[in-house]
C-alpha cells in the first residue's frame, strides 16, 4: 500500500512541475506510457508464474508415474503447493497496484484534458 501511495505521490510532483501545457501534456505522457508498461509487465510476471506453477504439476504427474516423488527440496506434493501459496498471496498486492495504477493513470488523462482544453 505504502508503494502505491509513494508512486502516487512522485507522480503528482513531477506533474506539478510542468509549468506550460506542452510540459504537462509531454510529462503526462510519459507517466501514462510508464503505466501502461508497468500494468503489462506485472501481468505478464503473474501469468509466468501461473504457467510454472502449471509445469510443475505436469512435472510432478510424470514423475510420479515413473516412481520419483521427492528430490533434495522435499516431496513435489509439498513444493508444490508451497508454490501455489507463493501465487495465491499475490492478490492483495495486485489489487493495491492495480488501484495506484488506475490513479495514475486518470491523474495523467485529468492533467493532458485540462491542458489540452482548458489552458
Amino acid at each position: 500500500m505504502l508503494r502505491g501511495l509513494l508512486y502516487l505521490g512522485i507522480v503528482v510532483g513531477v506533474l506539478s512541475v510542468a509549468s506550460t501545457p506542452f510540459e504537462t501534456v509531454l510529462l503526462a505522457g510519459l507517466v501514462e506510457l510508464y503505466a501502461a508498461i508497468l500494468y503489462n509487465a506485472s501481468l505478464l510476471a503473474v501469468t509466468a508464474d501461473a504457467n510454472n506453477h502449471a509445469a510443475f504439476v505436469r512435472f510432478r504427474t510424470l514423475a510420479t508415474a515413473l516412481g520419483v516423488t521427492e528430490d533434495e527440496s522435499g516431496t513435489y506434493v509439498e513444493q508444490e503447493k508451497a508454490l501455489g501459496d507463493q501465487i495465491n498471496g499475490y492478490n492483495t498486492r495486485l489489487i493495491i497496484g492495480e488501484i495506484a495504477n488506475a490513479l495514475v493513470s486518470f491523474y495523467a488523462i485529468y492533467k493532458i484534458v485540462r491542458a489540452v482544453f482548458f489552458s
